[in-house]
Order: structure tokens, then C-alpha cells, then sequence
């Protein structure tokens, strides 16, 4: 950490180059944007701006200032903050434990159920384009997850029941496995994309006898004439642009990797699916975090009521008389 680094702007560069230096150029730019405009808001109302004096009185006038946004939008902004301070080693926003509560505004970062029918429903994708919707969509897997899947943690087997991938997602160290079971229509996709990486890795060889296969499950494939194939990555867009952009635009809508692994969630959610169950097919470490990504709505709050008014009207011992009156 630079010594004698006091002014707001260069403290945020600093955090910036260093913290999210391997991070997407995309990704950094927006966390930027949020510290900068926040650096100012604190300038124009003679709050504090240096990240090591940073207070409680500060994080308040903050949360004010923020009355009007949406909360998903309030816990974004202080999870930026607290980055922020904790790497000049201020730990207000931890210490204060800010409570901000669950959003009932509607949340659109979810495919409707029509936009879901119309990607599942698909009969015209490239097996890349089908295995890495189909792993995110339906498997509920991290961008970072399905770059980083290998062929040996994909496990087909004649009894289905024995079928499953072994996924590495985020956690201390190495991170933390999980093992998802899979979807009815997982083994034919899965075969599909192993036949079209079969073709990948025959080209390239034929071109380059010494090229080295990465051992994950997706790879890509670029070149006629002068074949070359290895990993995709997070970082650069690689997926997102051979798969994601692609798809947006075929159809005319508008997600991210993010918004199919959100709908995942929030389509077992609405089949019934225990909230414990999402949690442990999602690898969060707690509920909380898992009733943010599925998103309980004022739509979902619309159907409790509807349940429990219809609970209402078979309470034993309600006459049939009260009942006709309520419908």
C-alpha cells in the first residue's frame, strides 16, 4: 500500500489497481464509477472523504442520501464501500452490521417464464451455445464454474441416478466443491457437446500434432486453415462473446451469465423446491444470500396471500355460508 496516500482520488485509484487488477476491465470500470460518484456526493455535502477517517456518521449521511434506491442497489453500493475501506484497513461498514432488509419492488434480473421456454425450447443452437446455456440455465453453474469445469468432473453413467457433475465454486483456499445431479435433459446435451469437442480436438491435431488439450469440459475452436483450440476464461468476455452475445442477439433479449444462474434458482423456487435445497445446489454458505439471488417479490407476496386466503376458506368449522359470501 502506497505511503502518505491521502487524497480520495488517488486512494481509489490505488484500490482500484491493485484490488481488481485481474479482474474485467467491464467489471472495474463499474466498481470505479460507483466510488468516484460516491467520493463526489461526500465532497459536495463536506463529508469525509479520506477512506481511513471514514465513520459511522458518514456511512449514515450514505445511507440517507441512498433513501430512495432500490435495497438490492443499497447492499451493492456498501459492499463496494466496505471493499473499499477494508483494504485501507477501516472497518466501519463490517462493525456497523447494516441491516437493510429484504426489497419488495419487483426484480427483473430473471428470464420470464416465456424468455425461459424460449432459450429450453431452442432446436437450432451450436452444441456450445446448448451445453453452456444448459449448464447455467438448468444447472444453476457460476460463468467462472463452467470455464473452469474439467472432463473428469462430468460423471455419465447407465444408471441415471449416478449421474452428476462435480462443481468448484467459490470459497476459503482452493474453494468448496459441490456435487449437482443431473438434469433430465443433461446427458443428451452433455454427449452432444462431447461429439462437437471429439471434432475440436481432431482439427487442431491434425494441424498440430503437439498442441495440449486443457482437460476442461468446454473449449473453443478457432481457425480453418490453421486450427487452434484451448480454455475459455472469465475474464475477457471469451464465453460471453462465443456464447452469450451470440444468443441476445439472435433473440432479442437482454441477459447476462448471471441473470440464467439467478433464473435457475428462482425456477426451483417457484416449483416448490425447499429454500435449504436451492441454497445447497447454488453452494451458498447461508439462506440469506439465496433468497437475494431467487428475489422473494411483491409477485411472489401476491401468490403467499392468494395460498393463504385459499387456507383461509377451508379452516374447519367456516360454514359454507361465510365462504360463498368471501368468493
Amino acid at each position: 500500500m502506497a505511503k502518505g496516500n491521502f487524497s480520495a482520488t488517488s486512494c481509489i485509484k490505488e484500490h482500484l489497481d491493485i484490488t481488481y487488477k485481474k479482474t474485467k476491465t467491464s467489471t472495474r470500470d463499474k466498481y470505479a464509477a460507483v466510488l468516484y460518484g460516491i467520493n463526489s456526493v461526500l465532497k459536495e455535502n463536506g463529508q469525509e472523504t479520506n477512506p481511513r477517517k471514514m465513520d459511522e456518521n458518514t456511512i449514515n449521511f450514505l445511507l440517507r442520501f441512498w433513501d430512495d434506491l432500490a435495497i438490492s442497489t443499497k447492499k451493492w453500493y456498501l459492499h463496494i464501500m466496505n471493499r473499499y475501506l477494508s483494504y485501507y484497513k477501516n472497518t466501519v461498514i463490517e462493525d456497523m452490521d447494516i441491516e437493510l432488509g429484504c426489497d419488495t419492488r419487483p426484480n427483473v434480473d430473471w428470464l420470464s417464464d416465456e424468455e425461459c421456454d424460449l432459450l429450453l425450447s431452442c432446436e437450432d443452437f451450436t452444441p456450445t451455445e446448448m451445453v453452456t446455456i444448459h449448464l447455467e440455465l438448468c444447472m444453476g453453474l457460476r460463468v467462472s464454474e463452467v470455464c473452469n469445469l474439467m472432463l473428469e468432473d462430468v460423471h455419465i453413467d447407465k444408471d441415471p441416478s449416478k449421474c452428476y457433475i462435480a462443481v468448484l465454486g467459490k470459497g476459503r483456499g482452493i474453494g468448496k466443491w459441490r456435487a449437482l445431479p443431473f438434469h433430465p435433459d443433461s446427458e443428451e446435451v452433455f454427449k452432444a457437446w462431447l461429439e462437437e469437442r471429439a471434432k475440436f480436438v481432431a482439427r487442431i491435431r491434425a494441424y498440430n500434432p503437439f498442441w495440449v488439450d486443457p482437460g476442461t469440459f468446454l473449449i473453443w475452436c478457432h481457425y480453418r486453415d490453421k486450427p487452434t483450440g484451448g480454455k475459455y476464461t472469465e475474464r475477457g468476455h471469451s464465453l460471453d462473446r462465443a456464447v452469450i452475445h451470440k444468443v441476445r442477439e439472435r433473440f432479442g433479449l437482454e441477459f447476462t451469465n448471471h441473470t440464467l444462474r439467478r433464473t435457475f434458482g428462482r425456477n426451483l423456487y417457484h416449483s416448490g423446491v425447499p429454500i435449504e435445497t436451492i441454497s445447497a445446489m447454488y453452494g451458498h454458505d447461508n439462506i440469506k444470500t439465496t433468497l437475494d439471488y431467487i428475489g422473494i417479490n411483491l409477485e411472489d407476496m401476491g401468490k403467499a396471500m392468494r395460498k393463504m386466503y385459499q387456507y383461509q376458506l377451508n379452516v374447519p368449522g367456516r360454514s359454507s355460508e361465510e365462504e360463498g359470501e368471501d368468493e
